[in-house]
Formats: C-alpha cells, structure tokens, sequence
C-alpha cells in the first residue's frame, strides 16, 4: 500500500502546474523541467518535461517536446514524444510527428503529421544536473 501511495503523491506533483508562460512572454531556448507547465506565449527552442505541459489557445510554439501528457489548444510546430497522452482541444493547431500511447483529437482540431505508437521503453527521464552543467559550459 505504501508504494501505491507513493506512486500516487508522484503523479500529483508532475500533474500540478508548476511554470507559467503567460500571454506576451517569449521565450528563445531550451526548457527543462520535472514539473508541469503551461504555455500562453511564444516559445521557439526545446521543451522536455517529466510532467504535463499544457498550451493555451494563446501559445504559439516552434518546438520539439518531450513530456508525460500534452494538452493542445493553441498552435505547435514540431514534434511531440508523449509518455502518456497527446490531446488536441478544438481550438489546438498540431504540425509535426507525435509518439505516444494514447493520442486524442477532438472535432474542430487540426493535425498535419504522422503519428507513432509510444512503446514503453521509451520513457522520459531527465537528469537536471547534467542539463544545467552542459548549460553552465555553454554560458
């Protein structure tokens, strides 16, 4: 029981918007993150997050993302590896290739790409440390 319950406080954690985007930020660069986060601005570079990542009917991304769940309403350009599930709202643009496991496009959605089963090997799994390091010999 102890394993479940812990289980559990680590899906609410990733699940919980962490970062905040908000309508009139852009951001030029790589983000990384172990929680979620959701995006009302522009964003040009590289998303990988261990949690969630939601865009607003206002962000407009140029990115290739890696995330346990993508919730689309705005527009995204680039590829998407989803752990766990890929969701196109109504107002949500999608060009580019996805993989995921579970992949679901409501009516009014736009999706120009290819799509590909996730297997589970392929899970997303982000050492930080190493992220900031190569970041810090960069700078």
């Amino acid at each position: 029981m102890g394993k479940k319950r812990k289980e559990k406080k680590l899906y609410e954690e990733r699940s919980k918007v962490e970062t905040i985007l908000g309508i009139g930020t852009k951001v030029e660069g790589d983000i990384f993150t172990k929680g979620s986060l959701r995006v009302e601005g522009r964003v040009k570079g590289y998303i990988k997050s261990e949690g969630d990542l939601y865009i607003g009917e206002s962000g407009v991304l140029e990115t290739k993302i890696e995330a346990r769940k993508v919730i689309i309403a705005g527009t995204v350009t680039g590829d998407i590896c989803a752990l766990e599930k890929i969701e196109i709202l109504p107002s949500g643009k999608l060009t580019g290739d996805i993989r995921t496991k579970s992949l679901k496009i409501e009516e009014g959605a736009v999706f120009i790409g290819s799509t590909k089963p996730l297997e589970d090997e392929n899970y997303i799994d982000i050492d930080l440390s190493q992220e900031e390091a190569a970041a810090d010999k960069e700078s």
